[in-house]
């Protein structure tokens, strides 16, 4: 499959995951979401456990903001997105493109976003 552009807002929608961990040291999970063309964060989700069933109700609730689904969503092998949950929600609304695994690069929007979330929001100020 050829790469896909976002040429124009609604194309592609990367998504991906962060850890982290509350200041009392509790894990927490992160999954955010930007349209690779407009730089807008489209999905913020924080929880202690975040299954491929609340990434369905996160884009359902996404999609329903932006006016409809992008043309694909860009995203790793990760369990949460190769799920049987997430497939048939996306089968006949959207396109699901995967990078290939160890490339984070090949989702680089979204991985420096995930790095300035952590350096502007959840680096403790010293």
């Amino acid at each position: 499959m050829p790469p896909v552009v976002a040429d124009a807002p609604n194309m592609v929608w990367a998504i991906d995951f962060r850890f982290d961990s509350t200041i009392h040291g509790k894990a927490i999970k992160i999954a955010s979401m930007l349209d690779e063309h407009t730089r807008l964060s489209v999905l913020n989700v924080v929880e202690r456990s975040i299954t491929g069933e609340r990434v369905v109700d996160g884009l359902a609730k996404a999609f329903a903001a932006a006016g409809g689904p992008p043309k694909v969503l860009r995203m790793d092998n990760g369990p949460e997105f190769i799920s049987q949950a997430l497939q048939q929600f996306c089968d006949s609304k959207t396109g699901m493109v995967y990078i290939p695994p160890g490339t984070p690069w090949n989702n680089g929007y979204i991985e420096s976003f995930n790095n300035r979330l952590r350096k502007e929001c959840l680096n403790p100020r010293r």
